[in-house]
C-alpha cells in the first residue's frame, strides 16, 4: 500500500546521515575512477525515471556495484538488500546497518525483511537488489530470483533495471545501461499476480538484461 511521502522528511532523513556521509566522502574518488557513462535502453532517458520510490534491479558484476549504482542514481538514496553472511563481524554489521542495508536470509525471507523494504519505500527512497544473488563470473549461470518482483508487487512500485558493464581494465570508462520504469501490473493479467506470473516477470527481467547488454555491444 502506498503512503503519502513527506518531502521534507525524504530530503532530511536523519537515518541516512551515515549513508550520505559515506556517499559524499567517497564521491570524488568514485567519480574520477568510474567516469560513468549512462546509456538508455530506448535511446534516451525516460522523463521522471528516478522520481519517486522504486526497486532497482541490477546484474552483479563486481564488488563495487553498489557504488556504481549510487553514482548512477546520484541524487537519490538506495538501501541495498544484503545477505546475512555479509554481517559476519560486529564491525561489518555496524557498517551495513549504518548505511541502511536491508538484511535478508535467502533461504527464508522473514516478514521483517518485507517491513524494512516497505519502510524504505514509504520514505520515498530506492531499494537495490542483485537478483542473481552474488557476483557473477565467466562460469556462473545463475538465474534471477523472484524477490525483486515480489517486493515491487507488494509495495506497488515500479522496477528500474540497470546493466553494469564489467570493465576489462581499471583505466577504462564505466558504462551502465538503464531501462524505463517497469510496472509489474502491466505485465500480468491478475489484479494480484500469481506465483507463475511473478516468475514470468522475473524471466522477463532476466531476458531484458541481454537487451541492455546489447546497447553496450553496438
Amino acid at each position: 500500500m502506498k503512503k503519502k511521502i513527506n518531502i521534507f522528511n525524504k530530503i532530511f532523513d536523519y537515518r541516512y546521515f551515515p549513508y550520505d556521509f559515506v556517499k559524499v566522502t567517497g564521491a570524488l574518488p568514485a567519480i574520477v575512477y568510474l567516469r560513468l557513462k549512462k546509456h538508455y535502453l530506448n535511446g534516451k532517458k525516460q522523463k521522471g525515471l528516478f522520481k519517486g520510490p522504486a526497486i532497482i534491479v541490477s546484474n552483479h558484476a563486481t564488488y563495487i556495484d553498489p557504488i556504481i549504482i549510487m553514482v548512477t542514481t546520484w541524487n537519490r538514496r538506495t538501501s541495498f538488500i544484503a545477505t546475512e553472511d555479509l554481517y559476519g563481524t560486529k564491525m561489518r554489521s555496524f557498517f551495513f546497518s549504518a548505511i541502511r542495508c536491508i538484511k535478508i536470509n535467502k533461504q527464508n525471507v522473514s516478514m521483517q525483511t518485507f517491513k524494512n523494504v516497505q519502510d524504505v519505500i514509504n520514505h520515498g527512497h530506492l531499494v537495490g537488489i542483485f537478483p542473481e544473488g552474488h557476483i557473477q563470473t565467466k562460469d556462473s549461470n545463475d538465474h534471477y530470483k523472484s524477490g525483486a518482483v515480489m517486493f515491487a508487487t507488494l509495495c506497488d512500485v515500479p522496477i528500474i533495471q540497470i546493466y553494469i558493464h564489467k570493465k576489462e581494465h581499471w583505466w577504462q570508462r564505466q558504462h551502465v545501461v538503464i531501462s524505463d520504469k517497469i510496472n509489474v501490473k502491466e505485465l500480468v493479467n491478475s489484479k494480484i499476480p500469481t506465483v507463475e506470473e511473478i516468475e514470468g516477470v522475473t524471466k522477463f527481467l532476466e531476458n531484458q538484461e541481454l537487451e541492455l547488454k546489447k546497447v553496450i555491444e553496438k
